[in-house]
Formats: structure tokens, sequence, C-alpha cells
């Protein structure tokens, strides 16, 4: 599934509470609500978003629905920033020298003071 979509999914400050309480434990909709003072329909729209990135999976406990977090699905993303953070840095690509530069953006005498 595409990062994005995950990255939005966790963009929202009460769905990534929401995952940050779901790691120490499964959870209904109905405690989440009560933690958020929401109604459930609102927890349970910000669920579906998390299930639907690939976040969040549904456990049926009895009457109710326990959610828990893909793990993996959390590894995954934090691997695609330590690969982000790892690429090495290129000279601009209007030129490989400095010196040679036509549009004058890194050359050291047309750095502002």
């Amino acid at each position: 599934m595409d990062i994005t979509k995950k990255l939005k999914a966790l963009s929202h400050k009460t769905r990534l509470e929401i995952v940050r309480m779901l790691l120490q434990r499964s959870m209904c909709v109905r405690a989440l609500a009560r933690h958020f003072n929401v109604t459930e329909p609102t927890i349970s729209v910000h669920l579906r978003v998390l299930r639907e990135a690939g976040l969040l999976y549904g456990e049926k406990k009895s009457y109710s629905m326990h959610y828990h977090v893909r793990r993996e699905e959390l590894e995954s993303i934090a691997a695609c920033f330590t690969e982000l953070a790892a690429l090495p840095a290129q000279p601009p690509s209007c030129c490989g020298n400095g010196n040679q530069c036509r549009c004058h953006c890194h050359r050291k005498d047309h750095l502002p003071k």
C-alpha cells in the first residue's frame, strides 16, 4: 500500500493518539470514545481511516470489535524514513561546479551576508 495514505491517516492528532493507545492494548470503540470524550460514530470514522490505510485490524470479542495496530506497517514507515535519511547529499542539479553556476544559487560570492 502507498505510504502516503498511511502518513495521511497518521497526520491527524486524534488518530495518532488512537494508534499510541492501541499499541499498549486493544480497545473497542466505546472505550476509545469515552477516553476522547467524543461520540462512538466519531471514533468509528477515525478507525475506518486507519483500517483503510492498513494500520489497524479488528478482532471480534463477544459483542464488540477490539482494534489492534499492525506493527509491521509502522515498521515499514520507519524503514522508509531511515532510507530517506541515508540518501547522500548531491550537488544542485543546475551544475556540478559552483564556480560555473549560471543561476548563482550556490556560489560563495553570491551568498547573503
